[in-house]
Parts: C-alpha cells; structure tokens; sequence
C-alpha cells in the first residue's frame, strides 16, 4: 500500500529550489559588481555642460551670418569698451531677421561661455553655459579675398586639444 504525505517537501526538492535560487543570487550579484565598476571607471559628472555643440552651433551660427563689410569689432560698445577682441572674447556684427545685432562671446571665465547679443544700442540679451568641460580660445585665419575666419580651440583640463575648428562668414554682395 502507496501511503501519501499529506504536507511538505522531500530534501530532494528543497536542494534542488535552493540551488536554483542560490544561481539566481550569484548572477545578480556578479551583474552589479560588474556595474559597479564599469561605473568608476566611466564617471559622470551631472554638474558638467553635457553639450559642447550647443556652444559651438551658437557660435557657428554667429560667424556665419556676419555682416560681410565690417565683420569684427575690436571694442564693444564703442563709447565705453566693456569688451575687447582678444584669444578669449569675440566680437561680431551679424544679421538675423530682426536687423543687425551685435554679438560678444565673453569665454574668460573658466567653464562658463557667455553670449550677449546687443540688438540696438546698449540693450542686451544674455545666454550662458556653465560647467564646461573644456576652456574654448579664439584665433583669427585670413582667407584671400574673404573676410577672416574664426579659429575655435578647445582644451580639456589635461591642456589635450579636443576641439579645433575653423568658422568662416558666409559671402555677401
């Protein structure tokens, strides 16, 4: 006569059930060591400008729609200087559809880029990046028959370059 247990599980079924659950721990905690430092090798720093080509576009956007005449100003504004051109600010006469502006890019402090666009006068608008993860720097490229072109630098904070691009005005009649 087959006598039935009425309750609980034999050993073999409970070997068996820790087992699996005891794989199942071991892939767990191997995938988050494994995270872990995958994590430290590759931080992030959520303080940091995560994008760079918003800088650049603005900037590229800037010196592409310079006025073809008098491209550059070496003083802004003209009665009272705050800014002058040098390796660290920038001056452009552009156009838009509004009219003619004048824009400054002011790059010196450390990680932040200033953008402040003059519409008439002395009225200004502010944009800022902060957190940079490079110190950008200006230079000047002559082109024949063209007016000059703006040389971008970027260096990280090793002094490695990580960016060098040449912008250069569009043509005007």
């Amino acid at each position: 006569m087959v006598k039935r247990r009425d309750s609980g599980y034999t050993l073999m079924e409970i070997v068996v059930a820790m087992a699996v659950f005891g794989i199942f721990l071991v892939v767990l905690v191997t995938l988050t060591a494994e995270m872990r430092r995958y994590e430290k090798k590759l931080p992030v720093n959520f303080m940091k400008h995560p994008q760079m080509t918003a800088v650049l576009s603005r900037m590229r956007k800037d010196v592409l729609d310079a006025d073809g005449e008098n491209t550059y100003v070496s003083d802004w504004p003209p009665t009272n200087p705050e800014y002058t051109m040098g390796k660290q600010v920038l001056i452009i006469n552009t156009w838009d559809p509004n009219g003619r502006k004048t824009v400054v890019w002011d790059l010196r402090e450390a990680g932040i880029a200033r953008r402040r666009i003059y519409n008439v006068g002395i009225v200004a608008t502010d944009w800022v990046a902060r957190g940079l993860p490079a110190q950008l720097e200006f230079d000047s490229v002559e082109f024949p028959g063209r007016p000059y072109g703006v040389r971008v630098t970027a260096k990280d904070i090793n002094g490695r370059i990580a960016i060098d691009q040449i912008f250069q005005p569009r043509a005007h009649q």
